[in-house]
């Protein structure tokens, strides 16, 4: 998973500021566009493990973000002192520009659905910075990297936004909740990595097979098809289809010339 977001950061124009552990730090290039963000790389494979021990994990970046005793000092202060070197009024912004991101790998998604006030209650706490909590799994993260090397040339973020755009997967998932494929994982990418923007793929809606066959016939048949999509059931409009205009002033012509004579 850290390669995939890397992918993403680097396409957005981030860069790596800081690292440490399972926590790194990046920082948008743009001098004038000052965003950072927090991730932190979680695994919670262990079977059997508890909902106690996963809240512990994800609470662990908010005390080791102030706490001064952390290696003699706190995430913040480290990384504060890293953006010094650069520019000392960025250091400065760091709290309120901040959002922290939680990948956390699971060994299943099928207890996923009781993690959810768990994981609600983490995004939704006030302190130090916004978070977004994105599970994911060994096999989602495996699907996505072969879409990806099979997409040569391609810019991540428009990878991820062809296969966002399959219709048949998303009824799957919204029928089938958790079904721990690639489409699953990139739509949680889209929801919890704020910048990402969807490029919305406009396909034509395919002409229906009767249209086709309207567009191939000829303008007599045509007419034809017309009175019997209808349910035309006089004979005469029949009869007179098979007449062009020239066909009915021939007639009435030779009709005129009989009946004078």
């Amino acid at each position: 998973m850290r390669e995939l977001i890397q992918q993403i950061f680097t396409a957005h124009k981030f860069d790596i500021m800081w690292q440490e552990d399972n926590i790194e730090f990046y920082s948008a290039k743009a001098k004038e566009k000052t965003s950072f963000f927090l991730i932190d790389y979680i695994e919670a494979t262990q079977v059997g493990i508890k909902d106690a021990e996963i809240l512990t994990m994800l609470k662990r970046l908010e005390k080791d973000y102030i706490d001064e005793n952390t290696n003699g000092k706190g995430v913040k202060r480290k990384i504060q002192e890293r953006l010094a070197d650069a520019n000392a009024s960025v250091a400065a912004q760091i709290d309120k520009n901040t959002s922290a991101i939680y990948p956390i790998k699971l060994e299943s998604l099928n207890n996923l659905d009781k993690y959810r006030n768990l994981i609600y209650s983490v995004e939704e706490s006030p302190y130090y910075f916004r978070r977004f909590v994105l599970p994911y799994t060994e096999n989602q993260v495996g699907e996505l990297k072969k879409i990806i090397s099979n997409s040569k040339g391609k810019n991540i973020v428009n990878v991820l936004s062809e296969i966002a755009n399959q219709e048949d997967a998303y009824y799957e998932l919204a029928g089938n909740r958790n079904l721990d494929n690639a489409y699953e994982l990139v739509i949680r990418l889209f929801s919890k990595i704020p910048f990402i923007q969807y490029n919305f793929v406009v396909q034509q809606k395919p002409m229906a097979i009767e249209k086709r066959i309207e567009l191939k016939m000829d303008s007599k048949l045509s007419k034809y098809h017309t009175l019997i999509c209808e349910q035309c059931t006089d004979i005469d409009k029949y009869i007179k289809c098979s007449n062009t205009l020239e066909d009915d002033a021939a007639i009435d012509a030779e009709m005129k010339k009989r009946l004078e004579r």
